[in-house]
């Protein structure tokens, strides 16, 4: 365990679009984080799967590395960051805004698997990371930020929010 107290800084930036696919086969979903200059938005067969382009968000995606001893936390299971705006009291993403209350702002980490069909989402060592980078940067006494896993979204085909596509995600202060 480190006894470092952690300042995280962005590394490794990327700029580019969220990409959602659908297979209309299975109703699988899939994201995938893509920094081409043109968006990719060709149908294609995959095995079983035939997938359909569904739609896109501009986003950034990054990792986050400590400026005092160097470690790093690979976030290349998130393919982006969306700020809640969901309402939906049987959605656990808007149970936990309202709970948090004023001043607290929810943010969602989007995994490549929107159906968790594989049981897996974002870390729980990158929830906790990017939870400390966020709130180390609030510099309003009154404000805070909460990340949760897209896991916790009833369903991220509904869940409403906001991708975010800049780097300064806390300067909506």
């Amino acid at each position: 365990m480190s006894t470092c107290s952690h300042d995280w800084s962005m590394v490794n930036l990327r700029h580019g679009y969220l990409v959602v696919e659908g297979c209309y086969k299975c109703k699988a979903r899939s994201s995938f984080f893509s920094s081409e200059p043109t968006l990719p938005v060709d149908d294609y067969e995959d095995g079983e799967h035939h997938w359909i382009y569904l739609g896109s968000s501009q986003a950034v995606k990054f990792d986050l590395a400590c400026d005092h001893c160097g470690e790093v936390v690979n976030l290349d299971d998130m393919m982006g960051l969306m700020l809640s705006t969901c309402r939906d009291p049987e959605c656990e993403v808007a149970r936990t805004a309202a709970r948090a209350g004023k001043g607290t702002w929810v943010y969602v980490a989007l995994c490549a698997d929107s159906t968790h069909a594989s049981g897996k989402c974002v870390s729980d060592a990158g929830i906790e990371t990017l939870a400390d980078y966020f709130n180390a940067n609030i510099k309003d006494p009154g404000k805070s930020i909460i990340v949760v896993p897209c896991i916790k979204c009833k369903s991220i085909d509904t869940c409403a929010g906001i991708v975010i596509a800049d780097v300064g995600l806390t300067d909506i202060y």
